[in-house]
């Protein structure tokens, strides 16, 4: 087994956990990666240390996607953590800014399988994102709920600008009661 062939079985071993359920399973299913039956053997043989690292690398991803999205970590709790183990079967970051592009991937997902309330404050803390690091000088955003404050229904607006080269300000204001 070259170093390619191994490099790349273990990238798929330790990120795609459907791939490597059936590896352990099944050896033989890494003859797609030009894998001899005996070095699919020896490789199967390591299936602990493969899931420990493949898992440890998973809740490295929870730890940095949660740092990213505090209030909505904080508002679903242990919800968070199921829900991103749901969304992490789904996609696997790549680049260079892989835990930025991660929180912004979850909070997609979020937006399609939450609450109105919940799918505001993740759209809040994305547009924070998307703002922050990219190159976009002013961005505007509508919500339901108050999601700068105690998350009342009430009809808010966010404004985030930054001029060339500048600092990100951000200002949230609400527009009256929706009850």
């Amino acid at each position: 087994m070259g170093l390619a062939q191994t490099q790349q079985v273990l990238a798929q071993l330790y990120t795609n956990t459907n791939f490597r359920e059936r590896f352990f399973a099944n050896p033989q299913v890494a003859t797609e990666f030009e894998l001899s039956d005996d070095e699919a053997q020896q490789l199967a043989q390591y299936a602990r240390q493969i899931n420990i690292f493949a898992n440890s690398l998973k809740w490295k991803r929870l730890g940095e996607v949660r740092e990213l999205l505090p209030r909505t970590a904080k508002v679903l709790g242990k919800d968070f953590t199921a829900l991103f183990w749901q969304y992490a079967e789904t996609y696997l970051p790549q680049g260079i800014k892989k835990h930025q592009e991660d929180a912004i991937a979850f909070a997609n997902f979020l937006e399609k399988t939450t609450s109105d309330l919940v799918s505001d404050l993740v759209r809040y803390e994305k547009t924070w994102l998307l703002t922050y690091e990219r190159d976009r000088y002013f961005q505007i955003s509508w919500f339901r709920y108050a999601v700068h404050r105690d998350c009342k229904a009430q009809l808010a607006i966010a404004i985030w600008f930054r001029f060339p080269q500048g600092q990100l300000h951000h200002i949230v204001q609400g527009v009256g009661s929706r009850e």
